[in-house]
This record gives C-alpha cells, sequence and structure tokens, in this order.
C-alpha cells in the first residue's frame, strides 16, 4: 500500500512536468531523482527554494509586521461617572473617584480614535479550541475507538497591556469600570431607558493589524480582530521601587467578551492594488 501510494504521488508530481522529463521518470522538484531515489541525469524543472524566495515577494505571501496594529475601544459605558462611582464606592475624601475630567481627557479623539486606543501596546488573543475523545467500545477486543469531538472549550480572556500615562488610562478609566462591572454585572440592558443604559458596562474591541504595502504607500490592514460585548475584569498590581529605573511602565489588563470574528482585507484586493501601481509587480 505504501507503494502505490508513492507512485500515485510520483505521477501526479510527472503530470505536471514537460514530456521529456515523463520519458525520463523525473520528478517536478529533480526530473532526474524519483521519489525511490532513482537518480536519472536531467535539469531541475522547478527550484524548490527559487519559489519559496519568490512567495515572500508577493504580497499575500510575504512575512507579516508584528508590531503594527491598532486597538479600538468602540465606546465607553455611560454609568462610568464620578457620580455612579461615589454611589457604589464608599469615599471618604472629597476628591475620591472624582474621574469625570481624567475619563474625558484619555479617551477623546486624539487619544482614542486616531491611531486607536494610544495607551495599547500589546495584546494576547486565547485560543479556540474543541475537546476530542474516544468513543469507547465495551469489550471492544482489538476493535480500535473511533474519535469524537465533544464540547467546545470556552474562551478564555483576553489580555490587553496599556502604557502607564500621567494621567492614568488604566487607574482613572479601566480600574473605576471593573468596579462598574462589578456591581452592575452582566445581565441585558435595555438600550432605550437611561437608567438601565447607565448600568451597562459593555463594549466591543476591535483589532487592527497592518503591515507593508509598497514602497512610499502606507501600511495597510491584513487582518481585524472583532471582540464583541466585553468588560474589563482585573488589572495588574502596581509594582514602583526606588531602586529601578525609570521607562515606560505597562499594566496588563484582562477582559471577558462573548464571541469573536476575524476578518481578512482581501476584499480591498490588495495585489490588484500594488499591480495597478506598478504594472510590473
Amino acid at each position: 500500500m505504501p507503494t502505490k501510494i508513492l507512485n500515485s504521488v510520483n505521477n501526479v508530481i510527472r503530470g505536471v512536468s514537460n514530456p521529456v522529463n515523463d520519458i525520463v521518470g523525473g520528478t517536478l522538484a529533480q526530473p532526474g531523482l524519483s521519489l525511490f531515489g532513482t537518480n536519472l541525469p536531467g535539469t531541475p524543472l522547478i527550484s524548490f527554494r527559487d519559489s519559496f524566495l519568490n512567495s515572500l515577494s508577493q504580497w499575500s505571501t510575504s512575512i507579516p509586521l508584528n508590531t503594527q496594529f491598532i486597538v479600538l475601544i468602540d465606546n465607553f459605558p455611560a454609568g462610568l461617572t464620578t457620580q455612579v462611582l461615589r454611589n457604589l464606592e464608599p469615599v471618604v475624601n472629597s476628591t475620591g473617584f472624582d474621574i469625570n475630567l481624567p475619563k474625558v481627557t484619555t479617551t477623546n479623539f486624539k487619544n482614542q480614535g486616531m491611531v486607536g486606543c494610544i495607551f495599547a501596546n500589546q495584546f494576547s488573543i486565547p485560543d479556540d479550541s474543541v475537546i476530542a475523545d474516544k468513543a469507547t467500545i465495551p469489550n471492544n477486543r482489538g476493535f480500535i475507538a473511533g474519535s469524537v469531538l465533544k464540547n467546545r472549550g470556552n474562551f478564555g480572556n483576553f489580555n490587553l497591556s496599556l502604557r502607564e500615562t500621567n494621567t492614568s488610562f488604566v487607574d482613572f478609566v479601566i480600574r473605576p469600570w471593573v468596579i462598574m462591572a462589578s456591581h452592575y454585572g452582566l445581565v441585558a440592558r435595555n438600550p432605550e431607558d437611561e437608567a438601565e443604559r447607565l448600568k451597562d458596562p459593555k463594549t466591543n474591541l476591535t483589532i487592527v493589524q497592518y503591515t507593508r504595502s509598497k514602497e512610499g504607500l502606507s501600511q495597510i490592514p491584513r487582518k481585524t480582530w472583532r471582540f464583541y460585548n466585553c468588560v474589563p475584569t482585573s488589572i495588574s498590581n502596581r509594582d514602583y521601587s526606588n531602586s529601578e529605573d525609570e521607562g515606560v511602565k505597562n499594566f496588563n489588563t484582562t477582559w471577558t467578551f462573548d464571541k469573536y470574528e476575524i476578518s481578512s482585507n482581501l476584499y480591498l484586493s490588495v495585489n490588484e492594488m500594488l499591480k495597478n501601481i506598478n504594472p510590473f509587480y
């Protein structure tokens, strides 16, 4: 049986080579060398190495950039205000949980819309899995149990690392957001009811990953992730020391979500766009 399979593969490969190679029994990669090691003289029809290197020059199969992305937070909860937080948390000082001005400053269009959330510098997307098992047979003797798929695994958490700045987006927006969500929960809210809308902590997150396009042209999106009904559930510890070097501080935030989608950029017809710009592409 293995010999028949290899013969079939070899025949298929020969089928796309030229008639001369068919006569000498060569293959696609090496016309004079069959899969069984029959060494016959001949010139390779296609070089695997050259084909691989050529693929790297094509946009759709080239290596992407990993550092180029933006994070878009669709909206911030209407109830994320000083008044709401002070109704939920005990406040001693008159400035306690006074978050209105820091929220407006860090969530304006300049800081959230132009290039996405400017505080975001790293993200981690959880895996997606399904549980595989074997269909056991009582007293199966020598029979092999068949494979079955059972439950799809629960989504993990989406992790987003946020940069610390003088007006802390993490502590004046994300931290109160976690507190608000813990009080109001994830129950469905009527968006037409003002009182109910103030209790809704959910938002949507969009991750757009960019890569190079062509010399002199702007980068273009290659992949888009959309996460729905997201709520931050935790933020990392604050560790400071007089002995540490001054530098950028990043704090990790954890988000739960209901569902997600992934989209390609093929609707942009990237290859055609580049060909229009450069006919020799």
